[in-house]
């Protein structure tokens, strides 16, 4: 019997190790959402706030949100580095509209001057002057 406890001895502590860290990965993503949400200034319930207003689910950071970006867009800003609305407000739209040359010619057709104002908008929940822009935006099209 003591050979198994001295046999087994050290591989306790790697062991335990690996579970510390296996439990520190698991938690780190809830973690890191709610600091993010708390930097970000926006609670749950202002983010309510605007689905209620603006009459779609409001998310966090969500770059579709932006009048003229969908997933395919999204995706796009999201390899370039642009994943918040706060890295879209500081985009400069000759910045987007290279990113979107880039991708090919079905993109080359969508003007991106005005998301990051939209973005600004929406990192700030000012919901009611976000609805305004794009209610104007898809009148215009």
């Amino acid at each position: 019997m003591m050979d198994v406890i001295r046999d087994a001895w050290p591989w306790l502590i790697p062991a335990f190790l690996l579970g510390v860290l296996c439990g520190w990965l698991i938690r780190r993503p809830e973690r890191a959402k709610a600091e993010f949400a708390s930097i970000s200034g926006l609670s749950p319930e202002e983010l309510a706030r605007g689905t209620a207003i603006l009459g779609f689910k409001v998310r966090l950071n969500d770059l579709r949100a932006v009048e003229g970006i969908g997933p395919k867009i999204e995706r796009l800003l999201n390899k370039d580095g642009i994943r918040t609305w706060a890295g879209l407000a500081e985009a400069k739209p000759s910045r987007l509209k290279r990113i979107l040359d880039a991708a090919g010619r079905d993109y080359r057709m969508h003007v991106p001057k005005t998301w990051p104002k939209q973005a600004i908008l929406l990192s700030e929940a000012r919901w009611d002057e976000f609805k305004k822009l794009t209610d104007r935006l898809k009148g215009g099209r």
